[in-house]
C-alpha cells in the first residue's frame, strides 16, 4: 500500500473520523455554551446595575440576542477564515516537501505563489461565510477585525510548530504574517485615530483568540492522542483536518439551528 492510499484509507475510517467528528462537535457546543452563559452574565449585570424600566429591559433582551448571535458568527468566521489559510499553507508544505519534481519552480517562485495562495484564501473565506454557512448578523467591518485576530491565531500555530517541533521550515511564513498583522494597523496613509480603533478591536475580540486556541488546541490534543492525527504526514496538513472537522461540526450546528435557539435565551 502506498503512503497516499494509507493516508486515505486511515482518515476515511468511518470509526475513527466518526470519533473524531463527535468530540469536534462536543468541544463546539461546549464554546456556545460559554458564548452564551458569559452573555447571560454581563445581561443580569447590568440589570441589576440599571434597574431598568420595562421598556429599558426590552431593549437589554435584545441587544442581548443580537450580541450572542453575533459573538457566535464572530468565532464561526475566526473558524473559517483559518481553515482557509491553513488549507494554502498546507499546499505550501507539500510543494515544498513532498513533491521534489517541483523544486526548481518552488524556489523560484515560492514568494509569489505564496501571495496566490492567500488571496485564493479571502475568496475560500468568502465563500465559507456566505455559502458554506451563511453568516447574516456580523457587518464587514466585523468580519474583517476577526480575519485581523485570526492572522495572530495562524502566527501562534507556526510558532508552536517552530518551537514545539524543532521546525524551521516556517519562518518566512511567520514573518509574512507578522508583516501582514503590522500592515493592518500601519500603512502609509494610516492615522492616529485609525490605529486606536485597529488596536480597540483586537482587544474587544481577544477573548474569539483564547476560545479559538482552547478549541483547536483540544480537538488536535485529542487527534494527535488517538492517533487520528498523524505526524508523518506534517503537522501543519493535520492541524487543518482538525479544522476541516470544525467547519463540518459548524455545519452540522448551523443546519439543526442551534445558533437561532440560542438567541431565544
Amino acid at each position: 500500500m502506498s503512503q497516499s492510499q494509507y493516508y486515505v484509507t486511515h482518515y476515511f475510517n468511518a470509526q475513527n473520523a466518526g470519533s473524531f467528528m463527535a468530540v469536534s462537535l462536543i468541544g463546539l457546543i461546549v464554546v456556545l455554551a460559554i458564548v452564551l452563559l458569559t452573555a447571560k452574565l454581563q445581561k443580569h449585570y447590568k440589570i441589576n446595575i440599571e434597574n431598568p424600566t420595562e421598556a429599558e429591559l426590552a431593549q437589554i433582551e435584545q441587544t442581548h440576542k443580537t450580541k450572542v448571535i453575533s459573538w457566535i458568527e464572530s468565532f464561526y468566521e475566526m473558524v473559517f477564515s483559518s481553515t482557509s489559510v491553513l488549507i494554502f499553507l498546507s499546499l505550501y508544505y507539500v510543494l515544498d516537501e513532498r513533491i521534489p519534481q517541483a523544486a526548481y519552480f518552488w524556489n523560484k517562485y515560492q514568494d509569489i505563489l505564496l501571495m496566490v495562495f492567500l488571496v485564493c484564501s479571502v475568496f475560500l473565506t468568502f465563500w465559507f461565510d456566505r455559502i458554506f454557512v451563511h453568516l447574516k448578523t456580523i457587518s464587514s467591518e466585523q468580519k474583517a477585525s476577526v480575519r485581523l485576530i485570526s492572522a495572530f491565531y495562524i502566527i501562534l500555530i507556526l510558532l508552536y510548530i517552530k518551537f514545539i517541533y524543532n521546525d524551521s521550515n516556517y519562518d518566512s511564513l511567520i514573518f509574512y504574517f507578522v508583516m501582514l498583522a503590522i500592515g493592518r494597523f500601519v500603512y502609509f496613509d494610516s492615522t492616529l485615530d485609525y490605529i486606536k480603533e485597529s488596536l480597540k478591536n483586537v482587544v474587544k475580540y481577544l477573548p474569539l483568540l483564547i476560545l479559538m486556541g482552547a478549541y483547536s488546541g483540544f480537538i488536535c490534543w485529542y487527534g494527535f492522542s488517538s492517533d487520528f492525527l498523524l505526524k508523518s504526514n506534517g503537522v501543519i496538513v493535520s492541524t487543518l483536518l482538525a479544522h476541516l472537522f470544525m467547519d463540518v461540526a459548524i455545519f452540522v450546528l448551523d443546519k439543526i439551528r442551534v445558533v437561532q435557539f440560542i438567541g431565544k435565551f
